[in-house]
């Protein structure tokens, strides 16, 4: 009897996505805020670099969903936790994006 072959490809994992500073900065401006996923660590070092020059505000999602803002020392401790990157309060709220909205 013969017996069929079997094909099996290995892939490689793909490797983190790795953005400049200026464009993470660009981005979160842009949308008011953006999320991270929990294994994004290159993005999240990024971050806690922007965060400390005071461009970004970091909130940790909590299991509960809830978001919990970190701050200056507490960021590199939460690092296994999904992250939501916003736009600090210069004017205003915080999370208002400059792209182009039209204040009243």
């Amino acid at each position: 009897m013969l017996e069929p072959e079997t094909n099996v490809v290995a892939f490689r994992p793909r490797a983190a996505v790795v953005h400049h500073p200026k464009s993470l900065m660009e981005r979160v401006y842009a949308a008011g805020s953006l999320s991270l996923r929990a294994d994004d660590r290159a993005t999240k070092a990024a971050a806690v670099m922007l965060q400390a020059l005071g461009f970004l505000v970091i909130e940790e999602i909590t299991a509960d969903g809830a978001p919990r803002r970190l701050q200056r020392g507490e960021a590199k401790g939460a690092m296994d936790r999904p992250w939501r990157l916003s736009k600090p309060a210069f004017s205003g709220a915080i999370g208002i994006p400059d792209g182009g909205a039209v204040p009243i």
